[in-house]
């Protein structure tokens, strides 16, 4: 039997997880690890490669991940990478491709082309402390994601098929 391929995905695959997930929640509990060693200043350099699942260590990848970050040097780095903030808002934007297309797999949806722009507001007196205690949050004040996805079926509306996000980060 010839394996249903959508959107890059074994739709086979996808319902084996679904019913092992189902049939063994604990086999669902992940754990991801990153270890990140500071290089100088803004420059940083992540390594990721095993992960557990169900309690178990999974060491199948053959090779680690190195994710090089720092800041532009408009914000005093040495523009050796992308800012933390670029990669989180990189990881989103991964994560939210990849759940349109595992669900549009599982429904049966082609998806021909998919583009997600992330983007979010910092205020950098948070960052740096300088207004009084609480007035600016460090970090992001807002985050939005604009989807552009072209099929040749109709596909829902993100959200119409639950209540919140299926995105591990949001």
């Amino acid at each position: 039997m010839a394996t249903t391929i959508v959107n890059g995905l074994s739709v086979q695959g996808i319902q084996d997880m679904v019913k092992m997930v189902k049939a063994q929640p604990q086999v669902a509990k992940a754990v991801f690890y990153a270890t990140t060693v500071w290089k100088g200043g803004f420059h940083n350099e992540a390594t990721v490669k095993a992960f557990s699942m169900g309690g178990e260590r999974n060491d199948s990848r053959k090779q680690a991940f190195t994710i090089v970050g720092d800041h532009p040097k408009e914000l005093l780095g040495t523009d050796k990478g992308p800012s933390s903030v670029e990669v989180l808002l990189s990881a989103l934007g991964h994560c939210l491709a990849s759940g349109w297309a595992m669900y549009g797999a599982h429904m049966g949806i082609p998806i021909e082309r998919l583009r997600v722009e992330v983007e979010g507001d910092i205020d950098l007196q948070g960052m740096l402390n300088l207004t009084q205690p609480g007035a600016v949050a460090p970090g992001f004040q807002e985050i939005r994601a604009m989807y552009y996805v072209k099929s040749g079926r109709n596909y829902p509306r993100p959200g119409t098929h639950c209540g919140r996000s299926n995105s591990p980060p949001v």
